[in-house]
């Protein structure tokens, strides 16, 4: 599974070794759980080209008041993942998820 969110804010962390920690998403960790080994791509606006993404290589739970239980992704940065577009049906807020068979 592939996921395609609007991050406007680029509400990045980077951590070592080209790996970075992504916003923080309001998504259920079973869902959070299959997408690992998947790709993450992150767009300005829902029909514009990813600017940035990678693969996602885990996750952790959020835990500050603001954004308690929410997904923060961790992913590997590749390059591949940017200039990437997707159409506008299958978004919900502001991601989309995309299941490969």
């Amino acid at each position: 599974m592939n996921i395609h969110l609007v991050e406007p804010l680029n509400n990045f962390v980077k951590l070592q070794d080209k790996k970075w920690e992504s916003g923080s998403w309001s998504l259920d960790e079973d869902k959070a759980k299959q997408l690992v080994g998947g790709e993450i791509y992150f767009h300005k606006k829902r029909l514009e080209p990813s600017f940035f993404g990678g693969i996602i290589t885990g996750y952790r739970i959020e835990q500050d008041a603001q954004n308690q239980g929410n997904i923060v992704f961790i992913l590997q940065y590749n390059a591949g993942c940017r200039n990437i577009k997707t159409d506008k049906l299958g978004w919900s807020k502001k991601m989309k998820i995309i299941i490969h068979d």
